[in-house]
């Protein structure tokens, strides 16, 4: 992954004018992100491989990830919702879209408008595409195999069997979502798995035809063959996510974050640093304030145990981290060695950005999708 240091000169001075004007700024390795396709694509076999880049592509930028994936040659992604399916129509024409969460009630008139493709998750949502669907359109049936989150029920499939309704609709595959995909061990991934190839059945029956189902996310790809059916739908692990639970990462990481030192000080023993004085000097010391706070995606969490990277040393962050500001210790080096204007790795080459969550005692999606939407993404 590229590397932003005080030593790496060149980096530093093109994208400047992005740590003057924001302070902090996060990059997005696009080597990387090819290479975790390619993996991906190995994973998935004879599977079709439909990307997920919800929440404006977990925070990324959803129309410049998806011109990458464009480019790698997929032809058809998911998303979260009808805002940000309106929003890549308007720059990808031909780009098949499905749109996990339509909203309620769902507005079959403006998916049809914008060519967005649905998936159904209740009872309801099929009887309002089908009393709004004049043309037949295709749609996607979201079946409930655990999760309690979304989706028909066992039962709801049972009702719908002695109405009309299912016969109505162009259905191009039926999916379900995992719970626990990342942990192999679970016995719950293999009754999900059962119980979808069961509802599969009992509509097909239905429909007269087969038809084409998925249960795969990410980490899904990596439990075997058998779940990989028709289409997989693999999101963050484009972006390098590890889809394992407590083991090595089979992909390369692409996001890396970094922040500018703003202003250097000499502090004396028994001062204090930061909002409540929640810290106090040992001995004299050499602070540094850095552009970033919880605002950008610094999490008040890491007050007085955080740590970043200065040149691959280890520095610590010091009092309370602020809404954009935040002190750190840089006493490892001398007063002519730094100065204002460098640059500070918040999560990289150092400390990978699944180390950075465990710290933030969450996850990496989280994460990602926390920081700032101003800061610049930039692709490099």
């Amino acid at each position: 992954m590229m590397e932003i240091n005080i030593l790496n000169q060149d980096l530093k001075k093109k994208y400047n004018k992005y740590f003057q004007q924001y302070g902090s700024v996060l990059f997005i390795n696009k080597n990387n992100i090819i290479y975790n396709s390619t993996i991906i694509s190995s994973k998935s076999k004879k599977s079709k491989i439909f990307p997920v880049i919800k929440a404006n592509a977990y925070g990324m930028g959803v129309i410049a990830i998806t011109n990458i994936l464009i480019e790698l040659g997929y032809k058809s992604i998911f998303l979260a919702n009808i805002a940000e399916g309106v929003e890549v129509r308007k720059k990808f024409k031909s780009l098949n879209i499905y749109i996990l969460n339509c909203g309620q009630p769902l507005n079959a008139q403006i998916l049809i408008k914008h060519n967005l493709i649905p998936v159904l998750n209740s009872v309801e949502d099929i009887k309002s595409w089908v009393c709004g669907n004049l043309n037949n359109e295709s749609c996607v049936i979201h079946l409930d195999t655990g999760m309690n989150r979304l989706g028909l029920s066992y039962s709801n499939i049972l009702d719908l069997k002695k109405t009309k309704y299912i016969n109505k609709l162009k259905i191009k595959f039926l999916m379900t979502h995992l719970a626990s995909a990342e942990n192999a061990k679970k016995k719950f991934n293999e009754i999900q798995l059962n119980k979808l190839q069961k509802y599969t059945k009992i509509i097909s029956k239905i429909k007269n035809h087969s038809i084409k189902s998925s249960i795969c996310n990410s980490s899904g790809i990596w439990l075997g063959e058998k779940y990989l059916l028709n289409i997989v739908r693999p999101g963050a692990s484009f972006l390098g996510i590890n889809p394992l639970l407590n083991k090595q990462n089979p992909l390369k990481e692409t996001v890396s974050m970094y922040a500018q030192i703003t202003q250097i000080r000499k502090a004396l023993k028994n001062t204090s640093v930061g909002y409540g004085q929640t810290v106090k000097l040992k001995k004299d010391s050499l602070l540094a304030t850095i552009s970033i706070g919880y605002s950008n995606g610094l999490s008040r969490l890491l007050s007085n145990k955080g740590s970043v990277y200065i040149n691959n040393k280890k520095l610590d962050i010091l009092g309370r981290v602020s809404m954009d500001l935040t002190v750190i210790d840089i006493s490892k080096f001398n007063d002519r060695e730094l100065k204002i204007g460098d640059i500070v790795e918040i999560f990289g080459p150092n400390k990978s950005l699944e180390k950075f969550a465990i710290e933030n005692n969450t996850i990496p999606y989280e994460i990602l999708c926390n920081i700032d939407k101003n800061i610049p993404k930039i692709i490099v």
